[in-house]
């Protein structure tokens, strides 16, 4: 077994290029929410271009967002990117702000992994989307 040290957790021998990661993401609040809060940021870039882009390009897509989906039906879509770009940044905000508090970091846990999940279901999406598009 060996021994803890108080700031960080303790490297095996054999250190590899993850472990060093997680080590150094493990060592501070400031550094765990800045990495999820980046990884947020690009989830919800990414969420916003497929959303656009399913918009745009497919006929069966519904937005779920019911703010969103009046912006789309009066095709103000530089709206939706703006709604899209402040809530996250508020969002994000706030995260920052709380990253001191262990509820907080959970909870922007949770929200990264739901942007995960989210991925996944665009994934789908676009597979039947592109199945159902005619062949060129």
């Amino acid at each position: 077994m060996m021994p803890r040290t108080d700031s960080v957790l303790t490297p095996p021998p054999h250190t590899s290029r993850v472990w060093r990661v997680v080590n150094w993401a493990a060592g501070h609040h400031d550094r765990q929410t800045g990495a999820l809060v980046a990884v947020l940021w690009v989830l919800s870039l990414a969420d916003l271009v497929f959303t656009l882009w399913a918009h745009r390009f497919t006929t069966c897509f519904g937005e779920l967002n019911p703010v969103a989906d009046a912006l789309f039906q009066r095709n103000l879509i530089p709206s939706v990117v703006l709604l899209k770009l402040v809530t996250t940044a508020i969002g994000a905000t706030i995260f920052w702000r709380l990253r001191t508090h262990t509820r907080a970091r959970l909870a922007l846990c949770l929200l990264v992994l739901a942007y995960v999940a989210l991925l996944f279901q665009w994934s789908n999406y676009t597979d039947l989307a592109m199945a159902a598009a005619p062949s060129l």
